[in-house]
């Protein structure tokens, strides 16, 4: 991470519950808002992942796919940090091959937490 990189809070003030008040925000060197690095497990590859090309009614909707393959639509974003997206809407495009890590794999990192 850059160093001069400010972090911001997300606060959702219209709702104060909302899961994104708890996703912290940072400003690039270009000025521009970009979630917080989806480093939080350690996704290894692993021989049954599944590689998918992204369709039109899937682009820029990486929870569609995280419903898709987990049934959770806010797993969303163990595909971006297997993938190396910082920003997961902007970047499932048409036509990106994407790896899906392996559902069974996922549910045993997600429970040994």
């Amino acid at each position: 991470m850059p160093k001069d990189v400010t972090f911001i809070t997300n606060p959702d003030t219209g709702r104060p519950t909302s899961r994104y008040n708890l996703i912290r925000l940072y400003v690039n060197q270009e000025s521009r808002m970009v979630q917080e690095s989806w480093d939080r497990y350690p996704i290894k590859d692993q021989p049954e992942d599944t590689f998918h090309e992204v369709k039109a009614p899937e682009a820029h909707r990486p929870d569609l796919l995280a419903l898709t393959y987990y049934g959770d639509m806010n797993l969303y974003g163990i595909i971006a940090q297997a993938n190396k997206m910082m920003e997961p809407f902007a970047e499932t495009t048409v036509g990106k091959k994407l790896r899906i890590p392996n559902p069974t794999y996922v549910f045993q990192l997600l429970t040994q937490r």
